[in-house]
C-alpha cells in the first residue's frame, strides 16, 4: 500500500506535471495540458506532506523496515528535483529521511546497508 502510494502519490504525480506543464521531452511531446500538469505539480507537494507525517511515525515509510516503498519514493523525489519541484521546506522529517537515505549504500551513497 505504501509503495502505491509514494508511486501515485509522488513519482507519477512529479511525471506528469514534468511532461504537462514544463518543456518536458520538447518535440517528442505530443499533447500537452498544462492545467493538468499543475493539478498533478499540486498532487507531488501533497504526496510530499502526506509522506513527512507518515515518516514523523516510523523510520521507513511502510513502517520499521526499509522496503521498495522508500526506494519508490526515494526515486521518486529525485525524479523532483530534476522536474525543480522542491520539497516544501514545512517538510521537516520527509527531508531528514530523505537525507538518511542518500547516505545508504543501497540508495548509492557511501556507507549503510
Amino acid at each position: 500500500m505504501m509503495q502505491r502510494r509514494a508511486e501515485q502519490g509522488v513519482m507519477d504525480a512529479v511525471g506528469a506535471y514534468f511532461h504537462h506543464a514544463t518543456p518536458g521531452l520538447g518535440a517528442l511531446e505530443l499533447y500537452q495540458n498544462k492545467e493538468w500538469g499543475m493539478k498533478q505539480y499540486e498532487r507531488a507537494l501533497s504526496g510530499m506532506h502526506y509522506f513527512n507525517v507518515v515518516l514523523a511515525n516510523q523510520p521507513f515509510a511502510a513502517g520499521e523496515n526499509f522496503s521498495v516503498a522508500d526506494i519508490t519514493l526515494f526515486v521518486g523525489l529525485s525524479f523532483a528535483d530534476f522536474a525543480k519541484i522542491t520539497i516544501p521546506a514545512d517538510c521537516n522529517t520527509l527531508l531528514a529521511w530523505r537525507a538518511r537515505m542518500a547516505q545508504r549504500a543501497s540508495m548509492g551513497g557511501g556507507t549503510g546497508v
